[in-house]
């Protein structure tokens, strides 16, 4: 079976993806309105943007995977930092050898087009695709003995393209003072003193400025149907600087402050610089897709910074950005609900190529010109013809590994492997079965969780946070009695803790036991008052018995912590509803559905409210919309067949009708 590209006429030649690990519009918003990022505010001016929600675990490994392929990790299989290694005797990091699916490229190639891929995760080694590769190994040049090394093997494809790259390679002592200065103003002080953190933002401007390198001349000088790129520094700029950012964090000292407070700003506007130059590269027939896999929290939501105190995902905010502009984009649109998984099916209808059903997310109709979208075909995976993808016997070089490795402990995002590779291998393999069963739970498949959540070998340390992944899961099917057995097993080592508490009054308030529910919820609230969860869950119990106001108060101060708060903005609006406000309803409902797309409960309560506003049109888009999601909810079909009914559509009206009433029986 062969696959024909049709390009529909105001459709792209070609399209490139940027994407820029960690970007968030909390940060880029006030630089735009300061005028610091004048290309990405043009763009904004002449395409579309919104915002993106992550996947979880907010894990890049899994993420740009899911961007490349438009599948989530238990599909794609590439699961943590890490793997075991072909011989089972020790542990390298994830690869392009990991994936067990097709991505763009892969699909390009079948299609005899071609694609440059510069630096995206994971893509080490090289596969051998219709275009260039330049992998995430790649990108930083090492000196031995003032020569730069050699280019790692399988780095680059074509091979023969390696020694031409090479001279593109930024090593960090080249980043001097001029490019140093606009992120830490007082540097040459700084340099003299034990301590300091220079190195690292050279380090990081010479990735950045490496990678801009190849993927310039790979698009200037080859010819290209999509160029693919991914660009590390924003992420690894807030790693190392966030705490540093204004305001000042009570943790973080008046020195470091004074040194570091502009890094976070500097990393933004360079990639704004980066991006003008991508832009005219592009040329006007290329669409352009900016985004980034998820959102760094950069204000009162800020971790604790201090050792010990969070982890690298912890920063992790779970909106990232989008924003699109050339051929085929509709000026002045606004992406709503988008995610990562709809990044490949839109992607593949830029460039005329059908998305498949077995990608979960949708095409972003709503920024596209021309709506009318190819039909899906079943899945790439059953395509035949050359893709570009590796045998499962490639090898990944160890020497290179062990560099790799070493980076990613140096980041915090893995503990560096000792000596023992047996417990090494044994340590990945059930971390990366954690990261499984979360990615499960992420996608409402309980049953499947549960299993390898009890399949897991974990240390007795372990045992109770995978306790409380369990039980969640047990308590979402309905089945509680488990649940509760599960969490008394552990009773001993989770007593008093908020998590036990929270999860305790999950589990009453499933049973109906609303007292008890609120009285586990109250123990958090004395010992964590800032949770967000904490305050969603209590709106909840309040809307469950009717206690409307309470309930507003609850879904109010959650926002007041985090005012992207998808769950605050839903349960606010069904709290307006109930207490007979319905403008305030939909302002709050449509706010949810356009930071997330896939949420049944929103869509109804914004057809209800534009129900009680006689609004009936848009209450049936909004009601079918939610049917579509969620088939079997009986309370949408009844708000459905309203609708119709205030429309004369009395046909349509009986049938949802008697969908109801059918699955109220």
């Amino acid at each position: 079976m062969t696959i024909e590209r049709h390009i529909a006429p105001g459709r792209p030649r070609r399209v490139l993806l940027v994407g820029w690990d960690a970007a968030d519009w909390q940060m880029i918003q006030p630089l735009i309105e300061r005028g610091q990022m004048p290309t990405l505010a043009a763009m904004l001016e002449q395409g579309a943007w919104g915002n993106l929600a992550t996947l979880r675990p907010i894990l890049s490994p899994l993420l740009w995977n899911t961007v490349a392929t438009g599948k989530r990790a238990p599909e794609h299989g590439v699961l943590g930092f890490l793997e075991a290694d072909a011989e089972g005797t020790g542990v390298r990091p994830s690869s392009s050898t990991s994936r067990q699916c097709k991505a763009l490229w892969n699909i390009l190639t079948q299609c005899g087009l071609r694609t440059n891929v510069v630096g995206w995760y994971a893509s080490h080694p090289a596969e051998p695709i219709a275009g260039a590769v330049a992998t995430n190994q790649f990108e930083t040049s090492h000196l031995k003995g003032g020569v730069a090394a050699p280019v790692p093997p399988g780095a680059v494809h074509p091979p023969e393209l390696a020694e031409e790259l090479a001279s593109l390679r930024v090593h960090p002592r080249e980043i001097d003072a001029t490019a140093i200065l606009p992120f830490i103003p007082a540097a040459a002080e700084l340099l003299a003193k034990p301590g300091h953190r220079v190195g690292k933002l050279q380090q990081l401007i010479a990735q950045t400025a490496t990678i801009h390198a190849v993927a310039t001349h790979l698009m200037a000088t080859t010819e290209w149907d999509l160029t693919a790129i991914y660009y590390e520094g924003i992420d690894r700029c807030g790693h190392e600087f966030m705490h540093c950012h204004p305001p000042q964090m009570e943790q973080t000292s008046d020195e470091e402050f004074a040194a570091y407070q502009h890094c976070m700003v500097g990393i933004y506007r360079f990639h704004d610089m980066l991006l003008e130059t991508l832009l005219k590269l592009a040329g006007d027939d290329t669409a352009v897709i900016l985004m980034s896999d998820h959102g760094y929290y950069n204000d009162h939501l800020r971790p604790d910074p201090r050792e010990g105190k969070s982890g690298p995902v912890d920063w992790h905010r779970p909106f990232g950005i989008f924003a699109a502009q050339g051929p085929g984009i509709q000026p002045g649109a606004r992406a709503y609900g988008a995610s990562l998984l709809e990044i490949a099916p839109t992607v593949l209808e830029l460039l005329g190529l059908p998305p498949a059903y077995d990608m979960p997310g949708r095409v972003l109709a709503e920024v596209l010109i021309d709506a009318t979208l190819r039909p899906r075909i079943e899945s790439w995976e059953e395509i035949d013809g050359e893709c570009g993808m590796h045998p499962p016997e490639t090898r990944v070089d160890p020497a290179e590994a062990a560099a790799m490795l070493e980076q990613l402990a140096d980041l915090g995002y893995i503990e560096a492997p000792g000596d023992d590779g047996e417990h090494s291998v044994a340590q990945t393999v059930a971390c990366n079965q954690v990261t499984l069963a979360q990615a499960l739970m992420d996608a409402q498949r309980f049953p499947a969780a549960i299993e390898v959540l009890r399949g897991i070998d974990e240390p007795s340390q372990s045992a109770a946070s995978l306790a409380l992944l369990e039980a969640n899961c047990l308590i979402a099917i309905g089945r509680r009695d488990e649940a509760r057995a599960v969490l008394q097993n552990h009773a001993e080592r989770l007593d008093q803790s908020p998590r036990w508490h929270m999860m305790l009054g999950t589990l009453e308030f499933a049973e109906q036991n609303h007292e008890a529910a609120l009285a586990h919820y109250q123990q958090v609230l004395a010992a964590e008052p800032r949770l967000p969860d904490l305050h969603n869950k209590l709106g909840e119990v309040y809307l469950t018995v009717k206690r409307y106001d309470e309930a507003v108060e609850a879904f109010s101060r959650a926002l007041q912590v985090d005012g992207e708060s998808p769950i605050a903005l839903a349960g606010l609006a069904r709290a307006e509803l109930a207490r007979g406000e319905p403008q305030a309803a939909l302002d709050h409902g449509l706010a949810a559905a356009e930071l997330v797309h896939h949420f049944p409960r929103v869509h109804l309560v914004i057809g209800e409210a534009r129900l009680a506003l006689g609004d009936f049109a848009g209450a049936v888009e909004a009601l079918e919309l939610c049917v579509k999601q969620a088939p079997k909810f009986p309370a949408a079909h009844e708000s459905l067949a309203a609708a119709y009914r205030n429309l004369g559509r009395r046909e349509d009206a009986m049938a949802a009708e008697l969908r109801a009433q059918g699955m109220m029986k």
